[in-house]
Formats: C-alpha cells, structure tokens, sequence
C-alpha cells in the first residue's frame, strides 16, 4: 500500500502518513464491529468483507480530503495575503476618529423618535422586511417607509458633517526612488 501511495503521491512520507491512518481507522473499525456483535458476525454478515479494498478505500479518501484541505488552505491563504500585505496597524488618530463617529451615529440614533429608531435597526441592523416590521409594530408600510426615510435622511446628515473627521487608514506604499532593500540594511 505505501509503494501505490508513494507513486500517487510523490511524496514517501505523505504516503507513509496516509497509510499509517488508513491502518488505524480499519482496525478501529475492525475492533468496533468484532466487539459489539460477537461471535454473530459471520451469520449476519456485518464485519469486513474485505479488508484490504476497505483499507485502499479509506487510504483513497484520506488524499481527497487532504487534497481538498490543501486546495481551501491555498486558496485562503492567496486571498488574505495580498489583502494584508498593504496594511500597517492603524493609528491612534484613526482609532480616535472611528470611536468618535461610531459615538456620535449612535447618539443620533438614540435621539430619533422610538418608533423611527424601532423601524430603523429592524431594518437595517437586523435585516427585516417592511412587511414584517409593519406586522410586528403593527403599522402600515407606508408608515414604515416614511420612517426608513425619515432615520436614512437623519443619519445621511450626521455623515455629511462627520466626512471631515474620518480619517483612511494607511497603506505602505512603494514611492519611486526608495529602495527597501537598502532600508533593510539599515535597520
């Protein structure tokens, strides 16, 4: 089994590890099947008929799995990393600046009138239809669009005042002339 696997594989160690869990799931499935029925397993017919063809099977679907796990992982890692690559840690302007607009969108949302706000995260923070808002406030959905108006009208306006306080965070980036390597060797 470890030379097919080997010549599946390309790799002898893979292979070994394949072949060495292989082995241990059939015998526990060997032990499992032989300690619960007995003596019993010959007339009705519930142990391993073939343990060897269970053994490649298992061995075989041990690669799919792995396979499918390297291909995930890969394809995790393709993404994030050119996500990631740019960014620094943000700064504590940044972090002032997001603090005080989440301050001041949530001191808006605590002065609109309780049935707008109600109206509002219901649709907005929990994702409700107007139909079920209007049938869970026990409104029109009329009422309920004029309200969603009204809330999107009020918080647009605290936006458009905060627009000069948010702050992008930053990105390295490469300037023409600099050399990072020669910054490295400084360092």
């Amino acid at each position: 089994m470890r030379r097919q696997l080997t010549r599946d594989l390309r790799d002898p160690h893979y292979a070994a590890d394949i072949a060495q869990s292989s082995f241990e799931r059939v015998f526990v499935q060997a032990t499992k099947s032989s300690g619960s029925a007995g003596s019993d397993d010959a007339k009705d017919g519930s142990g391993i008929e073939s343990p060897r063809a269970l053994l490649f099977r298992v061995a075989r679907n041990l690669c799919i799995d792995e396979a499918r796990r390297r291909k995930v992982a890969q394809e995790w890692a393709g993404t994030h990393a050119t996500l990631g690559s740019n960014l620094v840690a943000p700064s504590s302007e940044f972090v002032v600046a997001q603090q005080r607009v989440l301050a001041r969108v949530v001191e808006t949302l605590e002065k609109l009138p309780p049935r707008r706000r109600d109206v509002f995260l219901l649709f907005r923070a929990y994702g409700h239809t107007r139909a079920e808002i209007a049938t869970q406030l026990d409104i029109t959905e009329m009422a309920v669009a004029k309200h969603l108006l009204r809330a999107t009208i009020d918080c647009s306006r605290v936006f458009a005042e905060l627009r000069a306080d948010l702050i992008a965070p930053q990105h390295i980036q490469n300037h023409a002339g600099f050399d990072t390597a020669l910054a490295e060797d400084f360092s």
